[in-house]
């Protein structure tokens, strides 16, 4: 049981409430009050904390990842994505093994704990490593192995080992299990029309990436008579529950079709600006209804694991290619990069309200980035980074504190990485 006192709570809430001198109790792994320090109730803490006026609001939620990559940091770099991915990560990831990939998602829980993250959906493959990683860490994962088909029986190989991890890992502690076609130019329809059966037999969700480039969605309705969302649908994916990463070139009936059926845009600002692979029509999406949420792709695309300096992008280029300031205001963004990834993904997070899950973090705010502040949300929003986080609440454990982690010696974190980077150095 964890009491924080003295803390400047932003709270997620509809209203949108900012309440000062606050408290915030944590008991059971929820929130059992928070609000003004005269209305707290009395409560016997093992712990107390003193915020010192910090900034007390919900994690981040990180919709789009693929974590043993932080192996591949600064290794392929100002690339476009099929160069990027032809020339320097595929054959990168031929190299991985169980143990290297482990050790990358260990170095990536240290960087989502350090920045704020409480819960990411994931893409990848060695997700047995990652599984490790992420229940050692506390975080909140939702693991996918991506399913490809470049040879017969290769991609029913890997549709087999998906369901088996679904059943080995969801469910298990914080880790969910999603199926995941890796693209449409990279799975058969026929495959694509299996994962859709498989996901509504297990009772589970899609995550995709989905026309993240011009060439990618331009190839797809030449080749197929239709787009990457509308094969989708006359495959049934749509059906499921849809996560679609990136989404930059979608189109009019694209952005209806995800509305009508409650797909999920995960957008990663960031990555497509990296790849030069374009900006995503979110300001278009939401005025059609669709959930859209961020995510920060991987770290040789990105190359940080910050929802920070996503949401800020966000913000700033909607607002920049529709001439509107009014467009993705600050509230709106940090409800992006928290609750609405939380409610996407069903966790009972993402609101600083009672009966919620503690996935709380705070950040300093005695730097001069915060004053003065007339408004907490715009100062973390366009103002803020990932080095004023300072806690890392999940499930009211804290697993991350003024630069200690709970699970990991970051020492020996990076002397890994170390030793497994020069063997990539040898490609």
């Amino acid at each position: 049981m964890i009491e924080i006192r003295n803390a400047v709570i932003i709270t997620n809430s509809d209203t949108g409430d900012v309440i000062k001198n606050a408290v915030v109790q944590v008991a059971n792994g929820k929130i059992a009050y928070a609000g003004a320090a005269e209305h707290a109730p009395d409560f016997e803490a093992q712990r107390v904390i003193d915020a010192h006026g910090n900034i007390v609001m919900p994690g981040f939620v990180n919709m789009h990842t693929h974590v043993p990559m932080n192996l591949f940091r600064s290794y392929a770099d100002d690339l476009d994505l099929m160069t990027w991915l032809n020339t320097r990560i595929f054959p990168a990831e031929d190299r991985l093994t169980e143990e290297s990939a482990y050790w990358a998602s260990m170095a990536a829980m240290c960087e989502l704990a350090a920045s704020g993250t409480v819960a990411f959906n994931e893409m990848y493959f060695f997700i047995d490593s990652i599984a490790k990683a992420a229940q050692e860490s506390g975080l909140r994962a939702f693991l996918s192995r991506a399913v490809v088909t470049p040879a017969p029986g290769v991609g029913e190989r890997m549709l087999d080992e998906s369901e088996e991890l679904f059943h080995k890992y969801d469910g298990k502690g914080r880790l969910r299990v999603f199926m995941s076609p890796h693209a449409q130019y990279t799975v058969e329809n026929s495959m694509l029309e299996k994962i859709a059966e498989k996901a509504k037999k297990l009772g589970t969700g899609v995550h995709m990436h989905i026309s993240e480039t011009r060439g990618e969605h331009e190839n797809c309705v030449q080749e197929q008579g239709m787009t990457p969302i509308e094969l989708c649908k006359s495959v049934g994916l749509l059906d499921v529950p849809f996560y679609a990463a990136h989404c930059v070139w979608v189109s009019e009936h694209d952005m209806e079709l995800m509305a009508e059926h409650g797909g999920t845009v995960l957008s990663c600002p960031k990555s497509n600006l990296k790849l030069a692979s374009g900006i995503a029509p979110l300001s278009k999406m939401m005025e059609k209804g669709i959930s859209v949420t961020f995510g920060t792709d991987g770290a040789s695309s990105n190359n940080k694991l910050s929802m920070m300096e996503e949401m800020t992008y966000a913000s700033f280029l909607q607002k920049g290619t529709t001439y509107d300031p009014k467009v993705m205001p600050a509230v709106q963004a940090l409800k992006m990069a928290t609750r609405g990834g939380a409610e996407a993904l069903g966790l009972e997070s993402g609101v600083i309200e009672a009966g919620k899950n503690a996935d709380i973090i705070m950040l300093r705010t005695d730097g001069i980035r915060y004053t003065p502040d007339y408004d907490p949300v715009s100062l973390v929003v366009y103002a803020g980074s990932d080095a004023d986080v300072c806690m890392t609440m999940v499930g009211g454990d804290i697993i991350y504190e003024n630069g200690t982690f709970s699970f990991a010696d970051i020492d020996e974190v990076k002397a890994k990485i170390a030793e497994y980077a020069e063997d990539m150095k040898r490609i």
